[in-house]
């Protein structure tokens, strides 16, 4: 026995029947945030590859904005969840179905937010190494994350959430 009064060989024997149900990502989008910055910088410090749409102050102060935006986008979806007592945690059950503030304008806020945020740094630095962080963040979410939590919510909430699907677009 273990302390608690639960034995060792029950704990070992749990099957996933007895595990919550959640969307499984086990590989956190912020994690994937940080790898896709860091990696867009140090391919840039090492190839430097530098394009220029747009004359060099107006790219900065539009990579400004689009990351402002992004971070302020991404907050308020972060902040309605925890108010509305949602699991953030993407390998975790959430009990709360969240369909207000930045939820109206997109399914995904703080996963816009990050994308967006990873643009204008690439935007603003003039850097397509750091661009390519940004498309591949948008890949891993859309083809990795939102598939499986859309999958885990429709499980969850059924009919309500595939009517909020059909009225709130996925990403913009």
């Amino acid at each position: 026995m273990v302390p608690g009064g639960f034995s060792m060989e029950a704990a070992m024997n749990t099957s996933s029947a007895d595990k919550p149900d959640s969307a499984g990502v086990t590989l956190y989008p912020p994690i994937v945030f940080v790898v896709c910055l860091v990696g867009g910088i140090a391919a840039e410090f090492l190839w430097g590859s530098r394009f220029h749409p747009l004359p060099r102050e107006a790219a900065l102060y539009a990579g400004i904005a689009l990351a402002v935006f992004g971070f302020l986008f991404q907050s308020a979806g972060w902040f309605r969840f925890k108010r509305q007592g949602a699991e953030i945690k993407t390998n975790r059950p959430t009990p709360k179905f969240v369909a207000s503030g930045a939820y109206r304008l997109s399914r995904n806020p703080m996963y816009v937010g990050f994308v967006a945020m990873l643009a204008g740094a690439g935007v603003a630095a003039d850097s397509l190494p750091m661009l390519a962080g940004a498309l591949v963040m948008f890949f891993y979410l859309d083809w990795y994350v939102v598939a499986r939590e859309e999958r885990y919510m429709s499980r969850a909430f059924g009919g309500e959430y595939e009517a909020y699907c059909r009225k709130v677009r996925r990403w913009l």
